[in-house]
């Protein structure tokens, strides 16, 4: 049992050896599969790259600026006191802004792109954005048409009529005027020659819709962390349509940047004029009065003292007036700071020369433009917008707490200088009456022209900052694209094509093994048992019932030679006069039993061992039918007693040391026939009288015959088919192995078809018996691949 398992385990190692040759052999012989796989996916692969639309990457590049830009060295000193420089921006928020569906929608609204235009082709359409024939602009459109392609056709010069090919429906009108139908509100112009454009059609989409793809296209990243350059791409099947996206984007994108800027300087220079409208009326009444006041009471010159007096009091009054001024821009911001409203105007900082509220005013400012873009494209939730929410609530107390303090000085200020009017009026009336009067009539006149002054230089200075004012981005590259297109890859797709015409046939055929419950090879006993392979026999379909004589160079009869050899170690050193007993049975019928029996039975006796082959499979005895002998007489006679051992021993009439005992007529209970003792004396008597006896059973899965058998054999010979046999059955060839209830118990593998199928090549080798030479045949041929399949 020992030497047995050794065997066994060295049979396991040599197979473990061939496993990758058979695995590669038996993928091999499915090579038409293979070829068809590959040519199929490939052929597949170049019709999705001939017709699918290729998609280009268009890129740009924009500069955030960081610092403080906008003015010259000069202009920067009239500008410092409304503080209109740009500020510090948040890179992170630009990219936001950048990626908002409202920038978005106004470059789908500028560039007209929620109107496609194709040419149809036989298998695609093609997008003709860059030379298409007309163009239309949308007033407003049905949204039941949204996504229905519409046939445009130009009747004459002059006329355009659309047409929806499923329902029918057909609007036209004149082309260059604004036409309502049942379509829309739009108008049609012609761009050039639409005659070389037989078959166009238009699609009207969703704006919204349309504004959700591109910006699901558009991508915005920072260069690198260190720098405040973001790099804008953009994915587009019409190259020229990306690079109109994204020079427009940044273009729209710019001119928000410069309107959110300018908004302090647009509610300064609308405050200094209606202050002006105001001061200029009363300036005009005052000049009117001085007028008349001169001409009635014809005046012309007063003293020089009251020249001095009325010097002074215009400067306590210039002052005053500046302190007035400054509390109207102080209760301006302060009416801004306590309003929540997202309309309430940016308040004027004219006058106002503390940098610290000035500074205040403009981080209030910048905060809630930071608020405002982020509500753009977030919610209130998002955690960007909480920090910026709680930074304007503590710069509103911080400006509250600052314009308190200012307002308390300047009314202060204003209180004194009022002191300072209350003494000038005791001076005036020791002026003469009519000088007194004339010189507070002019006051007045230089109180008004000094304001106006005032008013109309700060309204230049406005002007200045306004005119000056640039985005604080600078386009560093212009949209452009690569001319090979990013999609489809076609290397890559041709080499996944590739891959998947070897990976589907090998899934396939996998995929076939998995669900195959028969034998194929020799790994698969092995993979379920340990009982030693003893050897293997090829399939012939042209052979007769014996393959073995003694000029034989087929394949299968040295297999059978081999099987022979190996039957000599297997039943070990022979004992003089007394023959060895071998067994064999298989699973169930249609295995090859009695072919193999035979053919190991006429191989012993070409070696020159005496021989005999008992038919012991009593119930369908097949043996005789293959040697063509009678079978009246034979072994269900002489169990039963009706006849003896000579008379039921006949030659076989293939080597003269082979003989056969036919199984004899049919009994009905071969069971009880073989419990009996006359099997054993049977036994006896032919041990003595030949040198190898084999015993043909009937299937262990069927009957019990084997079994009851097994105690009279030194050795047994299990048949396994290639392609009939179940993995089943070797699991009950296993129990019974492990139970010990045959003797030397191995296993030969019959029917084995060489043509690589299952993992066996031609490497076994042919010998000239095999060889024959045919002519082409063509059928034959395609039969054979097909079978490979």
């Amino acid at each position: 049992m020992t030497n047995q398992n050794n065997t066994n385990q060295n049979n396991e190692d040599e197979e473990q050896g061939l496993n990758i040759k058979e695995l590669l052999g038996k993928y091999l012989y499915h090579w038409p599969l293979f070829a068809i796989g590959i040519i199929l996916c490939i052929g597949i692969a170049f019709f999705y790259l001939r017709y699918n639309s290729p998609i280009y990457l268009v890129n740009s590049t924009l500069l955030i600026k960081d610092d403080k830009k906008g003015a010259t060295a000069g202009a920067a000193d009239l500008l410092n006191e409304l503080d209109m420089f740009g500020s510090t921006k948040v890179v992170d928020n630009e990219i936001e802004i950048l990626k908002s569906k409202t920038l978005m929608r106004k470059v789908v609204d500028r560039l007209n792109l929620s109107v496609t235009y194709k040419s149809e082709g036989r298998v695609i359409d093609s997008d003709i954005y860059t030379n298409k024939p007309a163009n239309i602009t949308v007033v407003k459109i049905d949204s039941s048409i949204y996504g229905v392609p519409l046939n445009l056709t130009f009747p004459s010069t002059t006329t355009y009529q659309l047409e929806d090919k499923e329902t029918g429906k057909k609007a036209g009108g004149l082309i260059g005027q604004l036409q309502r139908n049942i379509f829309g509100v739009y108008r049609v112009d012609l761009i050039s020659n639409p005659i070389k454009f037989q078959n166009l059609s238009i699609t009207f989409s969703d704006p919204q819709i349309v504004t959700d793809g591109f910006l699901a296209n558009l991508n915005v990243v920072l260069s690198s962390k260190q720098s405040t350059v973001l790099n804008l791409s953009f994915e587009s099947n019409v190259p020229q349509k990306g690079m109109d996206v994204l020079n427009t984007l940044v273009q729209v994108y710019n001119e928000a940047a410069l309107t959110d800027k300018n908004r302090t300087t647009q509610s300064t220079i609308q405050f200094i004029d209606e202050r002006l409208k105001l001061i200029s009326g009363e300036l005009t009444e005052v000049e009117k009065d001085v007028e008349g006041f001169k001409s009635s009471r014809g005046l012309t010159d007063i003293s020089n003292d009251a020249n001095l007096f009325l010097d002074n009091v215009k400067a306590n009054d210039a002052k005053l007036n500046e302190v007035e001024l400054q509390i109207s821009v102080i209760n301006d911001v302060q009416r801004y700071v306590n309003s929540n409203s997202a309309q309430e105007k940016l308040p004027s900082t004219l006058g106002i020369n503390d940098p610290v509220l000035l500074s205040q005013i403009n981080q209030l400012s910048e905060l809630q433009l930071q608020r405002d873009r982020l509500l753009a494209t977030t919610t209130i939730d998002n955690p960007l917008v909480q920090p910026i929410i709680k930074q304007i609530e503590t710069t509103r107390a911080g400006i509250k707490a600052n314009i308190q303090n200012i307002s308390n000085s300047l009314n202060n200020t204003k209180n004194s200088l009022q002191g300072n009017n209350s003494q000038f009026q005791g001076s005036i009336r020791k002026i003469p009456g009519q000088e007194r009067q004339l010189i507070s009539i002019k006051r007045q006149q230089t109180i008004k022209e000094t304001l106006y002054l005032y008013l109309l230089q700060k309204k230049e200075e406005a002007a200045l900052s306004y005119a000056s004012s640039v985005a604080d981005s600078r386009i560093v590259d212009p949209a452009y694209y690569g001319k090979q297109p990013i999609k489809p890859k076609k290397p890559l797709i041709i080499l996944v094509a590739f891959i998947m015409g070897i990976i589907l046939p090998a899934g396939y055929i996998y995929g076939k093994e998995i669900i195959n419950n028969k034998i194929q090879n020799k790994s698969d006993i092995l993979n379920i048992t340990s009982v030693p392979i003893l050897g293997e026999i090829f399939f012939n379909e042209n052979s007769g019932a014996i393959v073995v004589d003694s000029k034989s160079r087929t394949a299968i009869a040295e297999q059978f030679r081999s099987i022979r050899t190996n039957m000599q170690f297997l039943h070990g050193k022979a004992t003089p006069g007394r023959g060895k007993v071998t067994l064999l049975t298989s699973s169930m019928s249609g295995e090859g039993k009695s072919f193999v029996t035979s053919n190991l039975a006429t191989a012993m006796a070409i070696s020159g061992k005496k021989t005999v082959l008992l038919e012991l499979d009593l119930r369908k005895p097949k043996v005789s039918q293959y040697l063509n002998l009678t079978n009246k007489r034979g072994l269900s006679n002489y169990l039963i007693g009706k006849a003896e051992i000579n008379e039921i021993i006949q030659s076989s009439n293939v080597h003269p040391n082979f003989f056969v005992i036919g199984s004899g007529p049919i009994p009905p209970n071969p069971s009880e026939l073989l419990v009996n003792t006359e099997i054993e004396v049977l036994l006896d008597y032919l041990r003595g009288n030949f040198d190898e006896i084999f015993i043909d059973t009937p299937p262990i899965g069927l009957v019990t015959d084997a079994q009851i058998l097994s105690r009279l054999a030194d050795a047994t010979l299990y048949l396994v088919r290639q392609g009939v046999t179940y993995k089943e059955q070797i699991n009950n060839l296993n129990l019974l192995y492990r139970a010990n209830k045959f003797p030397k118990m191995n296993v030969i593998l019959n029917g084995v078809v060489v043509d690589g199928k299952y993992g066996y090549g031609y490497g076994y080798g042919y010998y000239s018996d095999d060889v024959t030479h045919e002519k082409f045949n063509l059928k034959k041929t395609i039969k054979s691949l097909l079978k490979r399949l």
